[in-house]
């Protein structure tokens, strides 16, 4: 018999449990090359089929795959638009391959030509607007079917003729699927779509214009409900935290920093979360935008104590801002930096530097042979972004990189103690360039954000997994701003 993929193989499978093993007919609309065809037809050998294209070349390779498999007085081969070929009364009417709209325009056009038929459509996009339309016509979908072909992912539907209704958005949004996933593929579809959606957010995130507000609440609510439909479960603030602390324990903070919930509410449902460097005006509104209810950035607020919170000042208006918005924040700081895989070791990472080895905020690792201090500030560059200045030639061959990222200059001596005759931070005063060229290590001066910016990917990716883990209604967003843009 002939091979199907998968996306063809499940409107086979729901067209067969159709028609039953007596006699039957089914038509295949807009059957392009036949291969549906041909396999339905061979797989029941009671079947006969109507076969209908717009297209003439393609009806013609239809014509000539049924011709040499011995089908042809089975199945009537027409040129045609929708339903205008259909003849008679069908037991399974095929529309697939196609965009929703256009089954929908198909179904509503030849709607009585339909009576009695069970309908398998397939879209290739606007599900939703096909679920509601389809029970607009009085159709009621009672079957779905999940599969990927392609790297893309097909929907099957199978419906028959019932009471015509209004769909609420969540039950055009999830279909079958209203009142929790059946299967895994399943719940990998509705898992894919809550990550387009998740895209779009970012996409759409700050623009002003009505109908991106109106789409990005849209989004919002779309969300939620996939996430409550594959089985996740609330996250609160609270939760949030210890995520965050089991990333970067905050045992390892320094005393003197201020880490973990800093602003807000511990028992607060947190489903979205920003992830930025800095806490700014900008980052607040692009909480808001997103419908964040949760900040977390690596640099915290409220370093020394405050006797009134007003706005007179730059810190006390964005925290009545976040108050104001029911927006937390928790920041992650001198123990994000010596984590395990935290600022310091990702602009390791990025610089290319293998072996790496240290404690608290200092590491250092190998180079590869004949790298230059030249090469790698090129290379810091490329990676960071920013302007790198380099303390020493650029033919000076270095072999050891040491990193303490931000404000790192006075961990200089202690890296070269490692080994380390080159070293990378953010900002270096004078007094120690001048320092550690007379001990023999050559600087890469790469600033305080380039250096550590790269650590909110890795940290927003890290708290997403440990979420997704524990089956948490959270997404988690990196920050766009920039803090000096």
């Amino acid at each position: 018999m002939i091979r199907l993929d998968e996306r063809l193989g499940a409107i086979a499978e729901m067209v067969t449990g159709c028609i039953g093993e007596g006699e039957a007919r089914a038509a295949d609309i807009g059957c392009d090359h036949g291969y549906l065809t041909a396999y339905l037809l061979e797989a029941c050998p009671r079947l006969t089929m109507q076969a209908s294209d717009v297209s003439a070349p393609s009806l013609e390779k239809a014509r000539k795959l049924m011709a040499q498999r011995g089908l042809t007085d089975r199945v009537t081969l027409t040129v045609a638009d929708g339903l205008d070929a259909l003849d008679g009364r069908m037991d399974a009417v095929v529309i697939a391959g196609m965009g929703a709209q256009t089954i929908v325009q198909i179904v509503r056009a030849g709607r009585e030509k339909l009576r009695g038929a069970k309908l398998i459509v397939q879209a290739n996009v606007d599900l939703p607007l096909l679920r509601t339309e389809l029970a607009h016509l009085g159709f009621t979908v009672e079957r779905e079917c999940y599969t990927q072909a392609g790297g893309r992912q097909y929907v099957t539907m199978q419906a028959c003729e019932a009471e015509a209704k209004a769909l609420a958005p969540r039950e055009a949004l999830l279909g079958t699927a209203v009142s929790g996933v059946k299967d895994d593929a399943q719940r990998a579809y509705y898992s894919w779509q809550r990550g387009v959606r998740v895209r779009e957010l970012e996409r759409i995130a700050g623009r002003k214009t009505n109908k991106a507000m109106e789409r990005l609440a849209q989004c919002l609510n779309e969300m939620i409900w996939i996430g409550e439909a594959i089985g996740m479960k609330a996250c609160t603030v609270r939760d949030i935290e210890t995520l965050v602390g089991g990333i970067a324990p905050f045992e390892l903070a320094e005393e003197w920093d201020n880490v973990g919930l800093l602003v807000g509410w511990p028992e607060k449902t947190a489903d979205r979360v920003l992830v930025a460097l800095d806490v700014t005006p900008a980052v607040i509104d692009e909480a808001k935008s997103l419908g964040a209810q949760l900040i977390l950035t690596h640099h915290p607020v409220m370093f020394s104590a405050r006797k009134r919170m007003t706005s007179a000042d730059h810190e006390g208006r964005m925290l009545l801002d976040m108050a104001q918005a029911g927006i937390s924040l928790i920041a992650a700081h001198t123990n994000l930096d010596a984590a395990p895989g935290g600022v310091n070791d990702t602009l390791m990472t990025l610089m290319g530097a293998k072996n790496v080895r240290g404690e608290g905020f200092i590491r250092v690792g190998d180079l590869p042979e004949g790298t230059t201090l030249g090469s790698l500030r090129t290379r810091a560059q490329q990676k960071l972004g920013g302007v790198v200045r380099a303390y020493g030639g650029a033919e000076t061959p270095v072999h050891v990189l040491g990193c303490c990222s931000g404000a790192g200059s006075g961990e200089i001596a202690a890296a070269k103690a490692l080994g380390a005759d080159c070293f990378i931070t953010g900002e270096v005063k004078h007094d120690r360039a001048l320092t550690a060229m007379d001990m023999g290590v050559c600087l890469l001066e790469a600033g305080h954000y380039e250096t550590e910016n790269p650590v909110c990917e890795v940290l927003a990716s890290a708290l997403q997994n440990a979420a997704d883990a524990l089956k948490y209604r959270v997404t988690v967003f990196c920050s766009k701003v920039h803090p000096f843009e």
